[in-house]
């Protein structure tokens, strides 16, 4: 991550743990992240041409992308739907090799063959549509790919448990956005085994798949944490989503206290445009 982490003391009054508890999870977060940086590192060291980031959001990733990874030079496209979103990275990143884009993986509006790299960070298993055809969603994306670009998904997986809401409190919270995307007749694509994304990116048409697995430590304090954020988001949720928000949070908040705090792994699955003779 691009922000300085916290001390342990700093961690360990916030989310109200003992300081050893902090210290620990603190020294296992920045070897997950030195993991993490060599294999991006890795990826895009091959790459020269253009990069789309799907899902910008706040931008966390777009500054990491940018500052981390890409050569001087290398154009980056950051897509975002919504243009409230967009504005605010346009004004807040200063950076000239940056253009952001108002649209989704659907209709990605670069043409054909544009972009070297496709990533998506942390957001495929959020993602919500009418049909819950991920792939259509993606196919526009493999479409700006020039042949033998990389397309490359980052995303949690459930490897490693047998039923992951009944072993995992963040397991059983990522069915909110399921169960959420329901109140307004859409499907989320939800969590899923490092198989299906290799499935994913095969029915992409790509060649070459890897993945990396990166296991994550499980945070001291996630679950009081996570009820608080909760708490504080709920009348946001139901200005966006009606009063069934009430009942979708209090069936979690009565069952998460009695869960395990397990954090989920992270995979990062990347394959390669096909190059046709």
């Amino acid at each position: 991550m691009m922000d300085e982490s916290p001390t342990p003391e700093q961690f360990a009054g916030q989310y109200g743990v003992p300081v050893a508890e902090a210290r620990e999870y603190l020294t296992l977060a920045a070897e997950l992240d030195e993991r993490e940086r060599r294999c991006l590192a890795d990826i895009l060291a091959a790459v020269d041409g253009p990069v789309v980031e799907l899902g910008a959001g706040a931008g966390e990733f777009t500054r990491e992308l940018l500052a981390r990874y890409l050569k001087p030079g290398q154009r980056l496209y950051a897509l975002e739907r919504l243009e409230t979103v967009a504005r605010k990275l346009r004004e807040t990143i200063g950076d000239g090799r940056l253009e952001v884009l108002v649209s989704d993986s659907r209709r990605v509006p670069l043409p054909d063959g544009a972009a070297a790299l496709v990533i998506s960070r942390v957001a495929l298993h959020d993602f919500v549509s009418d049909d819950g055809d991920i792939a259509a969603a993606l196919r526009d994306c493999v479409r700006v790919l020039m042949p033998g670009g990389v397309f490359l998904v980052y995303d949690k997986v459930t490897d490693g448990f047998a039923d992951v809401e009944r072993e995992s409190a963040e397991g059983r919270m990522e069915r909110i956005n399921v169960q959420l995307a329901a109140l307004e007749g859409k499907r989320c694509w939800g969590l899923h085994r490092l198989r299906h994304y290799h499935e994913l990116l095969l029915r992409l048409g790509l060649d070459g798949i890897r993945h990396e697995v990166l296991p994550r430590p499980d945070r001291p304090g996630y679950v009081a944490d996570l009820k608080r954020r909760l708490d504080q988001a709920r009348p946001g949720y139901v200005k966006s989503w009606g009063e069934g928000v009430h009942a979708v949070l209090d069936s979690f908040l009565a069952e998460v206290d009695g869960l395990p705090n397990r954090a989920l792994p992270l995979a990062m699955v990347w394959g390669r445009k096909q190059v046709r003779g």
